[in-house]
């Protein structure tokens, strides 16, 4: 089989597995009770199954092992062994309400084996930030930290429909484009298929509502674990030498994981200034505040996943100018926090301080958004087989 039938495959399979699966883990969730239940700080006003996680564990697993017998992907094996372990602890989470030590202790346990027994680690980013190898104690330090960063990212990115799963589907597009290009088969192979999983789950999440589900903790923790496996990958997935991948690599990785990790660094820097634990759940969120202030779910991630759009925009810039590594990483790092703090500090000051203005922006993007939900609503019907009435 050609290579390029097989990156083919290993994007259109989950796809059609996602679909496929997807009735039957909702029934089961709802037989189960394993559902969101609407609640002051969440954005549903129905309960909603939680099972996401599962139907994207059996879209991948089904096409890696498909594809590993026409391509040999079994590098890939301890990614494998790790998700597998982290949609355990999703799961028990969804279903039982781990404590929150727990979850980062089994995070901490997950980011330790993929460098231990993948190479998946910091010190690659370090080396063509630095241009040196860091001490073997910084490497594990910088990569528990990145690792559990990345992580908790999707998890936290996971507040409306769609977010996490778009992040994690542009986060496939652009490292099978970038891999592809510079020839990684095993690491183009796993991008597709992740890809192909998220895209089709995106559509179910934000259109359906026969078929609707979230994610829970064990889909988004299977979002981070890609996202982390993407930006910090091992030694044989990089070419020392290649003046795109080594110079440019770093700055990269920041302008694609910006929208997860700028907006979780805000947060979390916000609850312990005001002395709460960063762990504990609030309305803080940069999607929170856009869908308070009238935007619908789809076009709050529609907004966010242009800004991260935008960031990769100036990545790209700086690269084509030929700009200094370190001046393009601070260059890319400023650009997050206008856009996303920037945001967020500007809606939250009408919201706070011209509350009349805040009202009537709120009733502009309702009245002009009517359109747009009817349009999400007519492709809703279309996907769950539901007539669509005179007028609509």
């Amino acid at each position: 089989m050609s290579i390029t039938l097989l990156y083919v495959i290993s994007l259109i399979l989950p796809m059609i597995i996602v679909p496929v699966v997807s009735p039957a883990v909702i029934l089961m969730s709802g037989r189960k009770r394993l559902t969101d239940k609407p609640s002051a700080r969440k954005l549903q006003s129905f309960p909603v199954a939680v099972m996401g996680g599962t139907v994207i564990m059996i879209a991948v697993a089904a096409t890696s092992v498909i594809v590993n017998l026409f391509y040999d992907i079994s590098s890939l094996f301890p990614v494998m062994c790790v998700m597998f372990i982290l949609y355990i602890m999703g799961m028990l989470d969804d279903t039982l309400t781990l404590n929150w030590q727990l979850k980062m202790a089994v995070m901490i346990i997950a980011v330790l084996l993929l460098y231990f027994g993948g190479d998946y680690g910091i010190g690659n980013l370090y080396y063509m930030l630095f241009g040196a190898e860091p001490p073997e104690w910084l490497a594990v330090i910088l990569t528990v930290l990145v690792g559990v960063l990345l992580l908790n990212a999707a998890n936290f990115a996971d507040g409306v429909d769609g977010l996490a799963t778009g992040l994690g589907a542009m986060t496939g597009v652009v490292m099978g484009c970038w891999n592809l290009f510079h020839g990684f088969v095993v690491q183009t192979l796993i991008s597709f298929v992740m890809t192909g999983a998220f895209m089709m789950f995106f559509v179910f999440n934000v259109f359906s509502e026969k078929y609707k589900m979230y994610l829970g903790d064990s889909g988004s923790l299977l979002v981070g674990l890609f996202v982390y496996a993407s930006a910090c990958p091992n030694s044989f997935a990089m070419v020392y030498g290649d003046y795109l991948v080594d110079r440019y690599f770093v700055s990269f990785i920041v302008a694609l994981c910006s929208a997860m990790t700028f907006d979780l660094v805000r947060v979390v820097i916000t609850r312990l200034i005001r002395h709460h634990s960063p762990f504990l759940p609030d309305r803080n969120h940069l999607h929170h505040v856009l869908v308070d202030l009238g935007f619908s779910h789809l076009m709050t991630t529609i907004i966010i996943l242009t800004m991260n759009c935008m960031v990769l925009a100036v990545w790209l810039l700086t690269a084509c100018f030929g700009m200094n590594v370190k001046w393009q990483f601070v260059v890319v790092v400023s650009t997050c926090v206008i856009l996303y703090w920037g945001l967020y500090m500007i809606v939250v000051w009408f919201r706070d301080n011209d509350r009349n203005r805040y009202i009537a922006m709120q009733k502009c993007i309702v009245r002009r958004g009517r359109w747009f939900n009817k349009f999400v609503e007519i492709i809703g019907r279309l996907i769950d087989g539901r007539r669509i009435p005179n007028g609509k």
